[in-house]
């Protein structure tokens, strides 16, 4: 039996990309590992909701990186924008990729920038951030 992560992996290297849209179409049928994840019952969900079902099923998909004692679980597929929409790609695919970096990072920076806008004026925001910062630093690691 293999896991969710290479069953996506499966889809991901069939594609050449991986999108909700495509993991259901994949899931579709009886026989496929992922069918029995997805509501099929038009009455009760519509596709929307599957592709919703779908996006979960990718970003749940966690790896877990060692360095000495220190260990840290990140999402395995990140969100990528492309030209023809948003794909998810593999992690170590987008740090091999300076292009895909870029683009990750670019996003990285807006969603910052949206989060600034919306609660930047509250003081309770910028402590959270000033405690996650410290936090970071504190761990040994750079913070952006």
């Amino acid at each position: 039996m293999s896991t969710l992560r290479e069953q996506l992996q499966a889809i991901y290297d069939e594609h050449g990309k991986l999108t909700p849209l495509l993991v259901v179409d994949e899931a579709r049928d009886k026989k496929h590992p992922l069918h029995a994840r997805f509501e099929w019952a038009d009455k009760v969900a519509g596709e929307k909701w599957r592709e919703h079902q779908a996006s979960e099923l990718i970003r749940s998909v966690k790896v877990v990186y060692r360095s000495g004692d220190k260990q840290e679980e990140v999402r395995y597929f990140q969100s990528v924008r492309r030209e023809d929409g948003c794909v998810y790609e593999p992690s170590d695919k987008i740090a091999q990729d300076p292009l895909l970096t870029q683009i990750v990072l670019r996003d990285m920076e807006r969603e910052w920038r949206q989060l600034q806008s919306r609660y930047g004026h509250f003081r309770e925001f910028v402590e959270l951030v000033r405690g996650s910062v410290e936090l970071v630093r504190g761990s040994g690691e750079e913070a952006a």
